[in-house]
């Protein structure tokens, strides 16, 4: 894989991390929206866990692979926002809001992908 798209699959992973440190972090400061980030550090937890195979990348990895890899995870998480479209439950409006935000970076990364896979032949 080009060291470009490595560094922005890394990139991508290292943003969904510290956006869950950022919510940590003001989950302890703003009490009075403590169940919001609470919401928000779920749901990029579901995250990270999803996109665990992103941090363990290996560089040799093809960008048809990584594609593979990128639909999977987009496709789950398509899921997971009708689900919470579907149950506005206790945390449901920090977890919907921290889906929303990866899914624009993930639609990012897999036209990268895309574009990056048509360079490279079969």
């Amino acid at each position: 894989m080009n060291p470009s798209l490595q560094r922005a699959v890394t990139s991508f992973y290292n943003l969904i991390y510290e956006a869950q440190t950022f919510a940590t972090a003001m989950a302890r400061i703003d009490t009075a929206e403590q169940e919001h980030y609470a919401g928000r550090i779920e749901g990029l937890n579901w995250v990270l866990d999803r996109c665990q195979e992103l941090e363990d990348m290996d560089a040799n990895l093809t960008p048809s692979s990584l594609q593979r890899i990128l639909g999977e995870v987009k496709s789950d998480l398509e899921h997971e926002l009708s689900v919470q479209r579907r149950e506005k439950g206790r945390r449901a409006d920090g977890r919907e809001e921290a889906l929303n935000f990866v899914a624009d970076y993930l639609s990012s990364l897999i036209t990268a992908t895309e574009i990056e896979s048509a360079k490279t032949p079969a």
